[in-house]
């Protein structure tokens, strides 16, 4: 009769395996492998358990613990509770576009008062005053812009 084969186990099966019996405090050092991923991977479940007490925590660091935790929930359920409109971005946005109209009719509005009043002259030598005003409205609805969009 022939012997059932031992199954082959993965690095994966004796990783499991060394973190299980590391878990129970039954090995307190590395076991000698010829994989050197396996021997990386078994450093570091010797490194998590140095770093981690195996002691329960006391019942006041628990209490803190959880104290905190809903105090965090609540401060970020208040913040998520927050509707979009509300944000200071939205206003900024909304400021900068509410004055970019205004300044937009205040200019169609004003532009029928800024002819030169000369007659009947043809061609663009009784257009320069009214030229410099309007470069003068741009140049201040740029600065406005500027102005209105700042980070403060």
């Amino acid at each position: 009769m022939t012997q059932p084969d031992k199954p082959i186990q993965t690095p994966d099966d004796l990783l499991a395996d060394f973190t299980d019996r590391v878990m129970d405090g039954k090995i307190a050092a590395i076991a000698s492998s010829s994989d050197q991923e396996l021997r990386g991977l078994e450093e570091t479940v010797m490194r998590f358990k140095r770093a981690f007490p195996t002691e329960p925590l006391d019942e006041k660091k628990l209490e803190r613990m959880q104290a905190d935790f809903k105090t965090r929930i609540r401060k970020e359920s208040l913040i998520s509770s927050r509707p979009a409109w509300q944000s200071r971005q939205f206003r900024q946005r909304f400021v900068l576009a509410f004055a970019a109209i205004a300044i937009l009719v205040a200019i169609f509005m004003i532009t029928p008062f800024l002819t030169s009043g000369i007659g009947d002259v043809q061609g663009t030598a009784g257009l320069q005053s009214q030229s410099i005003v309007l470069l003068a409205i741009l140049g201040g609805v740029i600065v406005l812009v500027f102005w209105l969009g700042r980070r403060k």
